[in-house]
């Protein structure tokens, strides 16, 4: 009984530390500017108001503003998010496949060096990934950040689905490779159905660092075309004002898609981590 007094009170500390800033982020975006400080000495805002949630929801191109920019970045995000997304499932189906099926040299040195590259700061990219990529004339393209990210997600992502493959059955691979199937079509007929909680593991995981990533965005992209969205949300920041509600509400917006991107797929997650999709 005391034991499990003891891990609920845990678990209600953990809850109220990390949703307390979340609903802190919440209260400041219903606030009115001149309530900020009265604000800090209650629970709630006095003069709640959604002003700014109909503002950057509702932004048109004809009045420009930081929230039109917003509504732009959030769908540019959203592009450049699932495509790596796609891509990186796509490719890392193959070479997570061709690492633990198929009679590859000097697989075990490949699979050290995939997770090897994870160790690398991305800051130590930055400079030379500008220079190739300006003198390609790739800079301010959603294009190019489709190609860094997937690169930068795609050795995770082998990783895990490898990690899988690994525990799955042969013998049922075999039998369908007797009854005439190829490599590739025993991949998607057999192996990528019965993976399912691996690639939506992999994919939750790619998609969120897609969707959080700063840093390449912020060197490689200038022009709204391209922009991503924590670039925009960091631009809320003036030199002489900074409008805090409406950022905190252009905070509380972005953890939508992510947050309703892992609700649905949250049972394939827990599957994929239950049965080793992270673990060797």
């Amino acid at each position: 009984m005391l034991r499990n007094t003891t891990i609920f009170a845990f678990i209600i500390i953990i809850l109220l530390v990390s949703g307390i800033p979340i609903y802190w982020t919440f209260v400041t975006s219903i606030s009115l500017d001149r309530d900020l400080a009265d604000t800090s000495k209650v629970w709630y805002p006095p003069n709640p108001t959604f002003e700014n949630y109909k503002e950057i929801l509702g932004a048109s191109k004809m009045e420009y503003s930081v929230a039109y920019e917003f509504k732009v970045t959030l769908i540019n995000s959203a592009l450049v998010s699932l495509s790596v997304t796609a891509v990186a499932l796509f490719l890392a189906s193959l070479s997570a496949y061709s690492i633990e099926r198929l009679k590859v040299p000097l697989r075990n040195t490949i699979s050290f060096l995939v997770v090897l590259t994870q160790m690398l700061p991305p800051v130590i990219l930055v400079i030379p990934i500008y220079l190739i990529f300006g003198r390609m004339g790739l800079l301010n393209r959603k294009l190019s950040l489709v190609v860094i990210y997937t690169a930068m997600n795609l050795p995770f992502a082998i990783w895990i689905l490898s990690s899988y493959f690994r525990k799955l059955p042969v013998s049922v691979e075999e039998a369908a490779i007797i009854d005439g199937c190829g490599y590739i079509e025993t991949l998607w007929r057999i192996v990528i159905p019965l993976s399912k909680p691996a690639l939506f593991t992999a994919g939750i995981f790619v998609f969120l660092a897609s969707w959080n990533e700063f840093l390449i965005a912020l060197v490689l992209t200038t022009d709204l075309k391209a922009k991503t969205l924590p670039i925009a949300i960091s631009e809320f920041m003036g030199r002489y004002y900074t409008d805090y509600p409406l950022m905190c509400t252009a905070g509380i917006i972005s953890m939508v898609p992510p947050i309703v991107f892992a609700s649905i797929f949250q049972r394939y997650l827990v599957e994929g981590l239950a049965k080793g999709a992270v673990k060797e």
